[in-house]
Formats: structure tokens, sequence, C-alpha cells
């Protein structure tokens, strides 16, 4: 996939930035190696630091492992970052107004996500198919059924028996 123009600009100010501390770090190693071969001579009149061992120094990485070892974390957390992101994308596709996109027939082992939307609100080109836009016309006359028989006083007894098991659209 091809930057944005914006993504190349970020990228050039990005690398120009890191140039000029590149080149400012070399400018202050040169003036410290300059500065202390004048100096060595006079080093030999300076009291000397008492020396210490670390215990186990010996055991630590190097430089240069320690970046490669921090960089292969970082790449692998970035790709599992981008995994995750591109997983949660495909789940919420469904819910986001426009974005409705085919899927293809799923397999036994890939679990398809179970849409919530209400059964007269189009879930995408399967609400235009006639057996769908039957139930939702049949779950739009049980909601208009339910709601004028809610304001009568209902038994909890009786209205545990007469909910139908399975009314949720397919």
């Amino acid at each position: 996939m091809a930057n944005t123009p914006a993504q190349e600009e970020f990228l050039a100010i990005t690398r120009k930035s890191q140039e000029a501390v590149i080149a400012a770090i070399n400018t202050w190693v040169e003036a410290v190696k300059t500065t202390t071969s004048k100096l060595e001579p006079l080093t030999d009149k300076l009291p000397k630091a008492p020396s210490f061992g670390v215990p186990f120094a010996d055991k630590l990485p190097g430089r240069e492992e320690t970046v490669a070892s921090a960089y292969r974390l970082a790449e692998q957390v970035l790709a599992n970052q981008r995994r995750f992101a591109e997983d949660l994308l495909k789940m919420m596709t469904p819910l986001m107004p426009g974005r409705v996109e085919s899927t293809p027939a799923s397999s036994p082992t890939e679990s398809v996500p179970v849409s919530h939307a209400p059964a007269d609100v189009p879930a995408g080109p399967a609400a235009k198919s006639t057996a769908a836009r039957t139930a939702a016309k049949s779950t739009a006359a049980k909601s208009t059924a339910a709601k004028s028989t809610a304001a009568r006083p209902v038994r909890k007894s009786t209205a545990a028996k007469s909910t139908p098991k399975g009314t949720a659209a397919s």
C-alpha cells in the first residue's frame, strides 16, 4: 500500500530531524575527542576514581544485542496491535452505517458475528430479499401488538407462558 502525501511528508520530516540529531551528536563527539586528547597528559595528576565491579556484568547483553532485542519486541507488539485493530474493524463493520460489506460463507471452524440490530432495520443485501422483508414486517406487527397489550395488566405466570420461544429474526 502506498503512503499518502501526508505520510510521506511526516516521514521526510522525521528523517530530517533524525539526521539533524545525528549531526549534532557527531559534532559533540568530535569536540569531546579533541578536548580529551589535549587533556590526557593532565589526567595523570588527577585523583583516581575507585574501581568497582558490577556483579554479573559479563552476563548482560551488549549494546547491539539490546537494541536488536528491543526492536524485535516492538515489532511483535506492533504486529499484534495491527491484527487486533483489523479484527476489531472486521467485527464492527456491520454496525457502521453505509459500511455493510458482503462476507463469504463462513467455514464451520470460523465464528460468525451476531448482529443485534432490530429486525426492521435493514442489515445489508440480505434484508432486501422477500423472506427478510416478510420477517421484518412480521416482527414489526408483533412489536405493535405488544405495545397495544402493554397497557393491560398481565400476571407474571400468564406472561411467561404466552411468550413464544425463538421469536428472534434469523
